[in-house]
Order: C-alpha cells, then sequence, then structure tokens
C-alpha cells in the first residue's frame, strides 16, 4: 500500500464511515490531551480498537476543528516495511508541498509503531526538531513501549490503555435500551447480553458473530497472530508453540497459581524457561498477573502470583472443555472488569478472590457462581475483613441479593447480572482516581 491509500481524507475531505465506527467512551478523555504537545501513546491488546480510536480523533480534527486535511498524516507498520524518514519525505514532497518545519501544526499517526526498528529514538527525533509535530503512536507489546518511553520518551509521552469494550458501550453497539437504574426488571435481557459480552469479549468485529465462525476469528485473528508473529518479532524465542500451551493451561485453571516448576515439570521445560514465556504474554496483554495481597506493597511483589487470560472470549478458543464452567469463566470475567491486581490467599489457605484498594479503603471482593451460598462460602471473606480491620466486603453470587452483616462488618452481596449496582457499590468504596489499582483502565 502506498501512503495516499493511508490516508482517503486527502481526497475527499472526511473519514469514511467504516474506518471511523461508532465512537469510543474514551474518546472525549484523549481529545482532551490533544492541545499538549506531548506524545500520545495508545496500547492495547490487537483488535481492541486503536486504530478506529485513531481514526476517531482524525474524524474530530476534520469535522469539528476543521483542519486542513493535508496537515494529517496517517501509516501503519503492521503490514508495511517503509521506513519513517521515507514517510516523510513522501508526504513533504507529494502531499504537503513544503517542508514540515515550515508548516503549520501537523498531525502525525503511527499505528503499529513498535514494528518499526529503534521506533523510540526515531521519534524522539521528531518530537525535538519539529515542535509543530502532535505525534499520535499505537502499539500492542506493552513491554517494547514502555522500554522505549522510559529510556527514550521520559516526559514526552501521555499513555492510554485501549480496551475492548465495556459492557456499556457493548450494549449501546448492539442497540439494547437498558435502564441501569432498574436492573430487575431487564433481568432476563441483561443476562442474555451478558452472555453474547462473554462470548465475544467486548471485541467490536465479533458482535454479530457466534459459534465456529467467532472461534476461528479469535483462534487465527488474535491469538495465533500475537503467538507466533508479535510476540516473535518483539522477543527473541524459538518455540512459540509453548506460549499457546501455556495459554491453554491457564484456559483450563482460571486464576492458576503461578508455581514455575511444577509447570515446567508438566511441559517438560526448565522453570525460568515458563516463567520467560508467562512475561511475554503478559507484555502482550493475553493474560494478567495477579499478586497475594499484604499492607506492605514490596512482600505481596515477593509472593505467590496468579493468572487469567486477559478476556473471557479466549476461554471458548483455548480451554480442553467443550463448555468453560462458569465459575472460571465469571472469575474470568471479574478479574478484568475490576482490573485486579490483587488476590489474597493466608497461611492457612483461606483466601480472597481480589483485593481492591485505595489510600482509604481496602475492598475484598469474592466470586461465588453457585446455586446456593452457605455460611462456610463467607468465611475467608470475614477472616479477611477482621485481619486488615475491614467494614465492607462485596460477593459477587449467582442468585443472591442481600447484606451480611455481624458487629461492624457489612458483605453487600448481588448476582452478577447487576453489573451497575456491581459498579456503584466499588465506586462509592474505592476512589478510582485514587485507587493503587489502575482501575479505570487509563495509565
Amino acid at each position: 500500500m502506498k501512503i495516499t491509500d493511508f490516508n482517503p481524507w486527502w481526497k475527499s475531505s472526511e473519514v469514511p464511515k467504516e474506518l471511523a465506527g461508532q465512537p469510543r467512551e474514551m474518546l472525549p478523555h484523549v481529545w482532551s490531551f490533544m492541545d499538549y504537545r506531548q506524545i500520545i501513546l495508545l496500547f492495547g491488546i490487537r483488535r481492541a480498537g486503536k486504530t478506529t480510536l485513531m481514526h476517531q480523533l482524525i474524524d474530530h480534527l476534520l469535522r469539528d476543528q476543521q483542519v486542513d486535511p493535508f496537515r494529517i498524516v496517517y501509516f501503519s507498520f503492521d503490514l508495511q516495511e517503509l521506513g519513517l524518514e521515507g514517510i516523510l519525505e513522501s508526504y513533504e514532497l507529494e502531499i504537503l508541498q513544503q517542508e514540515i518545519r515550515d508548516a503549520k501544526k501537523i498531525y502525525l499517526f503511527l499505528d503499529e509503531i513498535q514494528k518499526l526498528s529503534d521506533w523510540s529514538n526515531k521519534v524522539k527525533v521528531l518530537y525535538d526538531q519539529y515542535p509543530n509535530l502532535k505525534i499520535i503512536l499505537s502499539g500492542s507489546a506493552a513491554l517494547p513501549l514502555q522500554k522505549g518511553t522510559k529510556e527514550s520518551l521520559a516526559g514526552r509521552f501521555f499513555e492510554f490503555q485501549v480496551n475492548p469494550l465495556s459492557f456499556n458501550e457493548f450494549l449501546e453497539f448492539r442497540g439494547a435500551a437498558i435502564d441501569n437504574t432498574r436492573e430487575q426488571i431487564y433481568q432476563r435481557e441483561i443476562k442474555l447480553l451478558l452472555s453474547d459480552f462473554l462470548a465475544t469479549g467486548g471485541f467490536a468485529e465479533t458482535i454479530s458473530f457466534s459459534g465456529i465462525a467467532l472461534k476461528k476469528y479469535f483462534r487465527e485473528s488474535l491469538l495465533e497472530r500475537v503467538v507466533f508473529r508479535d510476540i516473535p518479532e518483539s522477543f527473541e524465542i524459538n518455540r512459540p508453540a509453548l506460549l499457546m500451551a501455556l495459554l491453554e493451561i491457564i484456559a483450563d485453571t482460571p486464576g492458576l497459581y503461578l508455581e514455575y516448576k511444577n509447570i515446567g515439570n508438566d511441559l517438560k521445560v526448565d522453570q525460568r524457561t515458563v516463567a520467560n514465556y508467562i512475561s511475554y504474554l503478559s507484555h502482550s496483554l493475553l493474560v494478567s498477573k495477579l499478586y497475594n495481597y499484604s499492607a506492605n506493597r514490596l512482600t505481596s511483589e515477593k509472593k505467590m502470583k496468579r493468572i487469567y487470560l486477559s478476556n473471557t472470549c479466549f476461554l471458548s478458543v483455548l480451554s480442553s472443555e467443550k463448555k468453560p464452567a462458569l465459575g472460571g469463566l465469571f472469575e474470568t470475567l471479574f478479574a478484568n472488569w475490576l482490573n485486579a491486581r490483587f488476590f489474597f490467599r493466608s497461611p492457612q489457605k483461606d483466601e480472597v478472590d481480589f483485593i481492591l484498594y485505595d489510600r482509604k479503603n481496602v475492598l475484598p471482593v469474592e466470586v461465588k457462581i453457585r446455586e446456593r451460598l452457605s455460611k462456610k462460602d463467607l468465611r475467608p471473606m470475614k477472616k479477611f475483613m477482621t485481619r486488615f480491620k475491614c467494614r465492607q466486603a462485596l460477593l459477587i453470587a449467582k442468585n443472591d441479593d442481600r447484606i451480611e452483616k455481624e458487629e461492624n462488618r457489612e458483605i453487600r452481596i448481588l448476582p452478577y447480572w447487576k453489573y451497575w449496582s456491581i459498579k456503584r457499590v466499588i465506586g462509592d468504596l474505592i476512589d478510582s482516581q485514587d485507587a493503587t489499582l489502575n482501575s479505570v483502565g487509563y495509565r
């Protein structure tokens, strides 16, 4: 493809509808940083919508800011091997028809930037030499991006994580009208929509997919592409099939305890190799690691870890079971919805699934998707509350909807489908702007 093929607005003065898509919730937040000198870096898993978000920013520049189309240039390195210098020379000569330094403000969008060799130093040169250049980057591999920004672009960028659609966005894309202040009335509809959301994972392209087509899309267009192409390009590895084997193990055991030696023995590889390959999956945003909670953050980092797939849609693709167990499916869902980074396990093996906290409050969260809850199900949470002096906790259940009180402690029990009630409970107790967890998904 030529550079002109990437920029249809040079002819039409508008972004084609199929490229702009439907506006994302985070668009206004990212847009609020467009007037700053700093680079905007969008990162996230493949197919999450980074390219679409870039085109929505371009659309906003054209429609609302009336920016000259020839002062907006987009290029993707995903399938192209052109160098940055050649792209800009072609742009100056054929399109801008003057040197960039002599022009008004230019908006430069570079997609899948991690595919460009030595990208951070090249971008740094542009940033330093052209103060009239507003640079917007995107990338899929977290570690190469973070390494580049910390080493070469420190102080020169704002970073935003682009995730698949939230449940609210998913409902909008589906055209579903739900009054979220009256969830009980819409119980049946919410459950059906949530079932579809679990299967599609919030990936906008798959909203109309189902069955074999859905599994084929996630395996071939996303998982295999990341495992057999993206990761080997970013890291020096010679066994990409081992990455897929690890993903399949995690799919069969959501919340797997990371005991590298045992996993290595099962796969007949060295435990250091397992640890390295898990880190590659984490940096490629296919999995998320949780640490055992301690009031001392350093202690947490040294303790045992658990791991989940980063999206529920991967479970049905990778699991050896024909249909993933509901418990593991919803545990994975809430691990990602809550952007959880901690769990708790005591020496006596009392466990709490997720621990959320800000500088004022600690909130233990347990997921129990079973027909009936027993007192035994609440016991580990109560012990945690006593140990860490928590007054409130949240238990996400299958059917139960009540408040369990004991002395000065309160456990709010909500059914999994009460999405907005769960959000409100967490929002009342944990300040997302002040949270140690990055719970809103922006960095």
